[in-house]
């Protein structure tokens, strides 16, 4: 089976933000909320409606699943998730539901060769993948609107 690359792109996205009260829903796995004086979360400023992915992003994911191909998505953000397990990932899910599988996954940041290795090992043949990585840090001590560029990739699997 050959894995090509098909398509490699990228979205740049400014964040916007509000002041927020951390609790155990922003803090999991510590035993103390960390003691800074303010929290900010982050979203795209042009976002999809719940203040979680970039509009374009959504409009790319829908756009990938239009196409008459199976199609999984690996989504690479500073959240780890377990197949579904984080806010993030599970609207993205809802809001584009025709991939065949759907990855989340945590690497720190963007690599191709990475991606590649993903895609060789989940596809099939005659499958696609979409491999989108999204640097946004959703919760920061600092108001400032961060820049982030959202990568992307597109595989294709033939035998």
């Amino acid at each position: 089976m050959t894995i090509a690359p098909l398509v490699q792109g990228q979205l740049n996205i400014v964040s916007t933000c509000e002041a927020i009260t951390p609790d155990s829903r922003h803090f999991i796995a510590t035993r103390e909320l960390p003691t800074r004086a303010r929290w900010y979360q982050h979203w795209p400023h042009i976002d999809c409606g719940e203040r979680l992915h970039a509009k374009a992003a959504v409009d790319l994911c829908r756009s990938v699943i239009s196409e008459p191909y199976p199609t999984q998505l690996v989504y690479d953000s500073l959240h780890p998730a377990a197949r579904g397990a984080t806010p993030l990932l599970q609207s993205l899910i809802s809001q584009c539901p025709g991939f065949i599988e759907i990855w989340g996954v945590c690497s720190g940041q963007f690599d191709p060769q990475y991606a590649g290795s993903l895609a060789s090992t989940l596809l099939q043949p005659g499958q696609r993948l979409l491999y989108l990585y999204d640097p946004l840090q959703r919760l920061s001590g600092d108001s400032a609107p961060q820049l982030a560029t959202l990568h992307y990739l597109i595989f294709s699997a033939q035998a």
